[in-house]
């Protein structure tokens, strides 16, 4: 799966239907267009990913398939920290510097299922190398 397939299918799940950007992820919208879409809305993660992820691919170096998300995992774990609430476990949990495991077990319980998927593959991508 693409490296832009895998962040839009990690991002769906937590979209309300009504969402311009899970409208435009629907009907198979360009990478350009859910990436503006999403940064209108403040889907500051979502729209950070697919810029990255757009630059990446002109530039040449976005592989294919397998994206390998644990060089900017940092960078995505600041960017969802920064939209959680105060009082949230998962906000906690990355506060202390807890384990990739314990925050993603939180994530989940939160229903924060994108996020807990996109540490989910980080574990799976450490444990392989």
């Amino acid at each position: 799966m693409e490296t832009i397939e895998q962040i839009l299918a990690g991002f769906r799940s937590d979209l309300p239907s009504g969402s311009r950007t899970a409208q435009a992820m629907d009907r198979g919208a360009g990478a350009e267009e859910i990436a503006s879409c999403a940064a209108a809305e403040g889907l500051h993660a979502l729209a950070g990913a697919l810029f990255e992820a757009l630059e990446e691919q002109a530039a040449g170096t976005l592989p294919d398939t397998d994206a390998h998300v644990t060089g900017a995992l940092e960078e995505r774990i600041r960017e969802f920290r920064a939209q959680l609430p105060a009082d949230s476990e998962t906000a906690r949990a990355i506060d202390r510097q807890a384990s990739i495991e314990e925050i993603s077990e939180t994530a989940q319980q939160e229903g924060l299922s994108s996020f807990a998927a996109l540490l989910f593959e980080a574990e799976q991508e450490a444990a392989r190398d």
